[in-house]
């Protein structure tokens, strides 16, 4: 038996491009790197005018000559020599995620007064048939965008991308492209480093000169955020923590939180476990296959810290935006789920209500039957009782059709939508002369209506009156306007 060689073919730079990195899961991945080299301020340059090129500029530690070419080395750093607080795990991230985006990288790195300047070019790796980087003279350099910049700083890096096909992909209008992706782009590096950029130690991201806004998926800022308690869960002596959080309802985020991208009408795609490794977030969104998104569920949302030596138990690739829990955990994700998905449904289904009561009497009943349901309204209502106790009979037969019809064309179809678009309801609060005068209709009612000792214990658990502070009071009011 005998060893051989198989050297691979440089076309296996062209089917690396194809790994399924998104733009902005690439652009995540570059900031990693300035993160784990120490950057505070770490700038996304974009050509917006020409689309010509995409550049990232910090003031990290900077690379050596020969760090810099292990660096462009395909898996340069395997996963048992990284640091345990590297954001990295195959080393291929500088190389896959640049060149999914574009067909010519190139790196510039400043260390101890020394510059290294190094090219990977698809087009000239393949014309000459050699795995071969291009080393730039600083001849060269004032054709690299931005590194006048760079040569300013003691130590940094500047990571350029240029002959953007793929993120490009025959846009008719390549600058309005660039622009629109950096929209959405400077949402996905807020939630995305979110941890990174609080605190003391807080970490700049720019866009084009503008300063990311950090996003907190769990509104952890909100009094009306639920915080469920923190759980450690053990694996291979390896702690991973748990912490589940419901939203508030959309009625009661602000104007500005409902344009948020995670909070506005996609709020139902965000519910989920959002899965952080080293404070950075990996996945976000969904439940594991464990239970489906609901609308009822929508707010909410499970944090999940995990180690980086539990990668490979949880399935980490190379992208970083995908995870998959080991079958040690589903189970204890189950009963996560139901807990803090139970804790969502009540928001929606007593919004509104200063207090929850078996006994409370509403205006709308919901009828299970069938397999299904439908609404009706609840006759036994004082207001409606009340109604139909002063109609003659043949108004009565009116009063019930319309009462059916109100029921049977209730626009449920028309709710569903705006509720999953999460636009706030408008709650109309009834004024003091509003409620006067509902009471004075249930007074002139008569019969066991008209004794108020004895209604007011049942205006106390009926819509509207059961949120009237001081209802005692307005009841004897208007009973003493009738003496």
């Amino acid at each position: 038996m005998r060893d051989e060689i198989l050297v691979p073919g440089v076309e296996l730079l062209e089917s690396m491009r194809s790994v399924g990195y998104s733009f902005e899961s690439a652009v995540a991945d570059i900031i990693d790197n300035s993160i784990a080299a120490g950057a505070k301020r770490i700038q996304v340059l974009a050509d917006s005018v020409k689309a010509s090129y995409i550049a990232f500029l910090d003031d990290g530690a900077g690379m050596s000559p020969e760090e810099a070419r292990h660096a462009l080395k395909l898996a340069g750093t395997s996963g048992s020599e990284r640091d345990s607080k590297d954001l990295g795990r195959f080393g291929l991230g500088l190389k896959t995620a640049s060149l999914s985006q574009c067909r010519r990288l190139t790196v510039v790195s400043v260390q101890d007064g020394s510059l290294t300047a190094l090219q990977w070019d698809l087009d000239y790796v393949l014309s000459t048939g050699n795995w071969s980087i291009r080393v730039l003279d600083p001849a060269d350099l004032p054709e690299i965008p931005h590194a006048d910049e760079l040569a300013s700083l003691k130590t940094g890096t500047l990571v350029v991308w240029q002959a953007l096909d793929y993120l490009l992909a025959g846009a008719p209008d390549p600058s309005l492209e660039v622009s629109e992706r950096l929209m959405s782009l400077r949402h996905h590096i807020g939630l995305v480093f979110q941890r990174f950029m609080e605190g003391r130690a807080a970490i700049r991201i720019e866009v084009n000169g503008v300063a990311v806004n950090n996003v907190d998926p769990f509104l952890e800022g909100s009094s009306k955020t639920q915080i469920g308690p923190r759980e450690a869960v053990v694996i291979d002596g390896y702690v991973v923590t748990v912490e589940p959080f419901t939203l508030p309802h959309p009625s009661a985020l602000s104007a500005r939180e409902r344009k948020r991208q995670d909070l506005g009408a996609a709020m139902r795609e965000h519910q989920g476990f959002y899965v952080y490794r080293n404070r950075r977030l990996i996945s976000h969104g969904g439940w594991f296959g464990l239970a489906k998104l609901d609308e009822l569920t929508k707010q909410a949302r499970v944090r999940v810290d995990i180690p980086p030596e539990l990668d490979q138990q949880w399935q980490l690739d190379i992208k970083k935006s995908r995870v998959e829990p080991p079958q040690a955990f589903r189970s204890r994700f189950r009963q996560i789920i139901e807990h803090v998905t139970g804790g969502s449904k009540r928001l929606h289904q007593f919004r509104g209500r200063a207090s929850v009561r078996s006994d409370a009497v509403y205006l709308w009943r919901a009828i299970e039957e069938r397999g299904g349901y439908r609404y009706t309204i609840n006759r036994e209502h004082p207001m409606i009782s009340g109604l139909e106790a002063q109609l003659p009979l043949e108004k009565r037969k009116l009063l019930d059709q319309t009462l059916n019809d109100l029921a049977t064309y209730f626009p449920a179809p028309d709710l569903y939508v705006r509720m999953a678009d999460n636009q706030p309801r408008i709650e109309i609060d009834s004024t003091q002369s509003e409620l006067r005068d509902r009471l004075r209709a249930i007074r002139d009612a008569g019969g066991s209506l008209a004794d108020p000792e004895a209604i007011l214990p049942a205006l106390r658990r009926v819509e509207p009156f059961n949120n009237v502070v001081d209802l005692q009071s307005l009841v004897a009011q208007v009973w003493k306007e009738n003496i």
